[in-house]
């Protein structure tokens, strides 16, 4: 009598295609039985792609962790064709009412930012964190504090590194925000602590951009000659003259600016050029040369 019995649940098990649902359980997920368990089959997952969609960067297995959303994140839903032929209605997810907010139209989100907001923003006061504090060596103990970065002088040559790549748990993305910054006339003066500074005023000499995504990249390069004062585009091996409406792109990764007092700045002779007139001179090695003072690099990440 076990032996008939055992076998009636053995074939209840075949004939009905799989493991019937457990009373109590969610309509939305089925369940499957392996050594004698019973676990759940989700109707779908969730994974960080990349902005194309086209490579996994991580699962995100649990449901009780927060997930913190940039503007560049991007979802991927994972369906299960079996379960979602069974409990999704296509149809029906589109019998909704839609709310008057979204029939208005959406402001434009800001596509744009200048450099002198992300100066300020690197010079601006910032609050550590409850779980990021810092060891105070009088009290000999771990303080919740504030940090700054102040700039006391500046070079001749001032380097700036815009953040184009996003970095967290789950994501890994370039930025492609267009960061509008001044061909002539940056001026840094207000950033610079020492009130007996010198004013700061930069011009650009050259542009490193990045195109591409993590991982996989190509360089170009906008740089100004020194002598006719005209920008060229750098390309592998192809050089080819530009304009300056070309050189403020979303593609800008580097900036080279260079201080209006040095040497760069000085109109050239006639004689300076080449293929100039008989009597002709080649600029000396003090123009040929940045300058004494080492080059700054801020890094606005």
């Amino acid at each position: 009598m076990e032996h008939l019995e055992e076998g009636k649940e053995q074939l209840s098990e075949t004939e009905g295609g799989g493991w019937e649902d457990e009373p109590g359980s969610d309509p939305g997920e089925t369940t499957q039985k392996t050594k004698g368990r019973s676990c759940p089959k989700r109707l779908f997952s969730l994974n960080a792609v990349n902005s194309y969609g086209t490579a996994d960067i991580n699962a995100l297995e649990t449901e009780e962790e927060l997930l913190k959303l940039n503007s560049g994140s991007t979802l991927a839903m994972n369906w299960d064709s079996e379960t979602r032929s069974l409990y999704y209605d296509e149809q029906e997810s589109e019998a909704f009412e839609k709310h008057v907010s979204v029939l208005q139209p959406q402001k434009k989100k800001k596509t744009a930012m200048a450099l002198r907001d992300c100066i300020e923003l690197f010079t601006t006061m910032e609050t550590l964190g409850e779980y990021d504090p810092w060891y105070c060596p009088t009290c000999k103990k771990h303080q919740q504090a504030t940090k700054k970065f102040d700039l006391w002088a500046l070079p001749k040559i001032l380097v700036v590194h815009l953040k184009r790549f996003s970095y967290s748990r789950y994501w890994r993305d370039k930025l492609d925000t267009v960061v509008e910054f001044p061909i002539r006339g940056l001026n840094m003066s207000e950033f610079v602590c020492d009130p007996s500074a010198r004013p700061y005023v930069y011009d650009l000499i050259a542009v490193s951009n990045h195109y591409g995504a993590m991982g996989v990249g190509h360089y170009t390069a906008y740089a100004k000659n020194k002598l006719n004062r005209k920008w060229y585009y750098f390309d592998d091996s192809n050089v080819s003259l530009a304009s300056e409406d070309q050189i403020v792109t979303k593609a800008a990764y580097v900036l080279f600016y260079q201080r209006r007092d040095d040497e760069f700045h000085k109109p050239p002779s006639l004689t300076s050029f080449p293929g100039a007139s008989d009597g002709g001179t080649r600029p000396s090695s003090s123009q040929q040369g940045l300058g004494d003072e080492e080059a700054y690099s801020m890094d606005t990440n």
